[in-house]
């Protein structure tokens, strides 16, 4: 199965256009991406929640995952088309090494401080990475988002 897009919080669209400042592609923030297993499906589908802490059932650290996830880097926030502006990055990739990452479903995606940005379910049930395998989560050819 491929991943679901990215499904937004409902707090991330408000402050988006509010005076809470989203620097996107820039460094004064940093975002990142975690992994989440089926307990968290409650709270990975709740698009009322606002922070990271929130979401809960965080895949268990260690063999090649690390609490609080991933940094999502080289991040841009880009003109693509005439009126329509892209959010995009790098792929985040995960090497299970010394052991497997188990029960993987969702990722969600946050900024630096914990407010929400969006969340994937990568798969229908939750799957183990096994050791010396790689989880490569990639940006659709839009990116996470296009505003138009």
């Amino acid at each position: 199965m491929a991943a679901s897009a990215w499904a937004f919080f409902n707090s991330f669209r408000e402050n988006l256009g509010g005076a809470t400042a989203w620097d996107l592609a820039g460094t004064s923030d940093g975002y990142y991406m975690s992994l989440h297993t089926s307990a968290a499906s409650t709270n990975a589908n709740d698009n009322t929640l606002s922070t990271y802490a929130s979401i809960g059932s965080e895949v268990a650290n260690g063999n090649g995952y690390t609490t609080a996830g991933t940094s999502v880097t080289a991040r841009t926030w880009a003109s693509v088309a005439t009126d329509k502006y892209r959010f995009d990055s790098t792929a985040v990739v995960w090497t299970a090494t010394g052991g497997t990452i188990p029960n993987i479903k969702y990722a969600v995606i946050y900024k630096s401080g914990g407010s929400l940005v969006c969340m994937s379910k990568l798969t229908t049930s939750q799957f183990t990475l096994a050791a010396d395998n790689t989880l490569t989560v990639t940006p659709s050819a839009s990116g996470i988002f296009e505003l138009a």
